[in-house]
């Protein structure tokens, strides 16, 4: 069955031919059609969806721009944006529009792991990884004291660092994430009864990290 629909992708009215969902299972009460010119899928929701013979004459008092926000059909980003190697391929990777929205699901759900890998800098976010004066300039460390220290301890007894755990003045530690090996080369107190080490790192340099915390 076809029903003439309005892609706002192609800019134009065309016949498209009703699709299955995908999932038989399923029945969502939408109604998926498939444009003929860039291969989207348009859902069409059942509960508004006119009788067959008053669509087209319906459809010719309809504004182009209010159809096109009931009915916005789904396609390729490089489509939608105009990629012209895309235009030119009538091959879109989804056989129905299940296919589509799963493909759609995995894509935001490895997006967002990215986003909170990269996010993950350490246990508190208002902990500076240097120590800051109060002019915004970092104060003076004596580096070559923590490097004597860092090369003084036994690196095969590094333990891992976890937030919760405590730490003492010159024991050796392995920051998991970083894959870095330092030594703690003082403790400090903040605001708020929180206890933090300060740590000379090989490749990260001095760092601050929180110790004690809750679980």
């Amino acid at each position: 069955m076809k029903s003439k629909q309005y892609c706002s992708v192609c800019k134009q009215w065309l016949d498209m031919e009703v699709v299955s969902s995908g999932d038989p299972e399923d029945d969502d009460g939408v109604t998926w059609f498939r444009c003929p010119g860039c291969q989207g899928f348009l859902p069409k929701l059942n509960a508004g969806a006119e009788p067959q013979d008053s669509v087209s004459s319906s459809l010719e008092n309809t504004s182009d721009a209010d159809s096109a926000q009931a009915t916005e059909p789904v396609v390729a980003a490089s489509v939608a944006d105009g990629d012209p190697a895309a235009e030119d391929s009538t091959e879109l990777p989804w056989d129905s529009p299940q296919d589509m929205l799963e493909a759609a699901e995995a894509t935001s759900v490895a997006e967002v792991s990215a986003t909170m890998s990269d996010l993950e800098i350490g246990p508190e976010d208002d902990i500076p990884e240097v120590a800051k004066g109060s002019e915004g300039k970092a104060p003076s460390e004596p580096i070559a004291e923590y490097a004597a220290m860092l090369a003084e301890v036994d690196a095969e007894a590094a333990v891992p660092y976890r937030p919760w755990k405590t730490y003492e003045v010159g024991q050796c530690i392995l920051h998991l994430a970083w894959g870095d090996c330092g030594v703690v080369v003082s403790k400090e107190a903040l605001p708020g009864g929180r206890q933090v080490i300060k740590a000379y790192f090989a490749d990260a340099g001095v760092v601050r990290l929180i110790e004690n915390a809750p679980r």
